[in-house]
């Protein structure tokens, strides 16, 4: 049996983005077992994997015995290869410790000023590079960035060695059981929802929301020129504005299952979905709107979906790197480099006129 051990213990959207050459390795090394080291958001999407054989969940903060436990479960084994995606300070050094034929991994470019100087270095060091890594894949860090680069590919590179032959135009996987399936379906007919518009809400939103009552206006405007219902979601958002959304439109909270629905639900805001059924609901919609949520962009990428992201024009060469090529992607700017931020009213504008074209 070859133990393939994974590393990738931080957000879900990062996990998506190599879920495909994970799942195709698993069929290509037939007599394997694929052992993934995650975080506890992960785990969520993993532990419903036919292709992920065991999860282990990490987190930075549990307790140093903890940790320990961790790691001597996973020095106990011997590993076919060793993928150490995350570069996490946990990651790095069970690398070092552990016993792998192959030990594949990722250096992130940083550049840092000392007095009058760029300093331009790598994380892990070169040392390491060379003692503990077989393969290395290079990827540029936010600062040092100059153009877009496909974290996809990147990441491929590693998983190719083994003659997978994916592209970056190869689907994601997601795996949905029947279940949830028929959850969704129920949810559907519930609230007659046919053809829908879903919108994202996080704490990014906070950069342009001035005034609540604009921000539901805009929604109220953007529905009427559509003809199409509109979803609201968020996950255990508690900032102001959305509360104010949940008090001036038809509301359900999926988890503790409360609700206020009006007669009028051609806007409705389903919260606190589970992660399977918003990755339902991300899937059949005619377009998906976020402030760059990762999980949202990355569920994208297993069903040919599309999205708006709203996004500052500084960041947009850095959001492309994570942006699957093979899901409709448009882009609304919350400011310019040249006129600074833009008004919620033209960003709105931004999305109708994406939406009708």
């Amino acid at each position: 049996m070859k133990n393939i051990l994974i590393f990738r213990t931080d957000r879900l959207g990062d996990y998506i983005i190599h879920s495909r050459p994970i799942y195709e390795l698993k069929k290509k090394i037939t007599d394997c077992k694929i052992i993934i080291v995650c975080s506890v958001l992960n785990s969520k999407i993993l532990k419903n994997s036919d292709y992920i054989d065991e999860i282990i969940i990490y987190d930075k903060n549990f307790s140093i015995s903890k940790k320990i436990i961790i790691f001597f479960k996973l020095f106990k084994l011997k590993y076919y290869v060793i993928f150490a995606l995350d570069n996490k300070k946990f990651t790095l050094f069970c690398n070092i410790f552990l016993i792998s034929k192959y030990k594949f991994g990722f250096a992130y470019k940083y550049q840092k000023k000392f007095l009058n100087y760029l300093l331009i270095y790598l994380k892990p060091n070169k040392i390491y590079r060379k003692l503990f890594f077989d393969k290395i894949s290079y990827f540029s860090s936010r600062k040092y960035l100059n153009k877009t680069e496909s974290l996809c590919q990147k990441y491929l590179d590693l998983f190719n060695y083994f003659g997978l032959k994916l592209t970056t135009n190869d689907n994601y996987v997601f795996n949905t059981d029947l279940n949830t399936q028929k959850n969704f379906d129920e949810l559907r007919l519930k609230f007659k929802i046919n053809e829908y518009v879903l919108i994202h809400f996080d704490e990014k939103w906070l950069d342009f929301i001035n005034n609540k009552d604009e921000l539901l206006n805009n929604i109220k405007i953007l529905q009427r020129k559509i003809k199409k219902k509109i979803i609201l979601t968020g996950y255990q958002n508690k900032f102001d504005y959305f509360n104010f959304l949940k008090n001036s439109v038809s509301y359900f909270d999926l988890i503790s299952k409360k609700k206020n629905i009006n007669e009028n639900t051609d806007i409705l805001l389903l919260d606190n979905m589970d992660i399977k059924i918003f990755e339902r609901f991300i899937k059949n919609s005619f377009m998906n709107i976020s402030c760059h949520s990762g999980f949202v962009v990355q569920v994208c990428g297993a069903n040919n979906g599309k999205i708006i992201d709203i996004i500052h024009e500084r960041d947009q060469d850095w959001y492309k790197c994570w942006v699957p090529s093979m899901i409709t992607y448009k882009v609304a700017l919350k400011s310019t480099i040249k006129n600074g931020p833009n008004d919620i009213n033209n960003i709105f504008s931004n999305i109708y006129e994406i939406l009708t074209n």
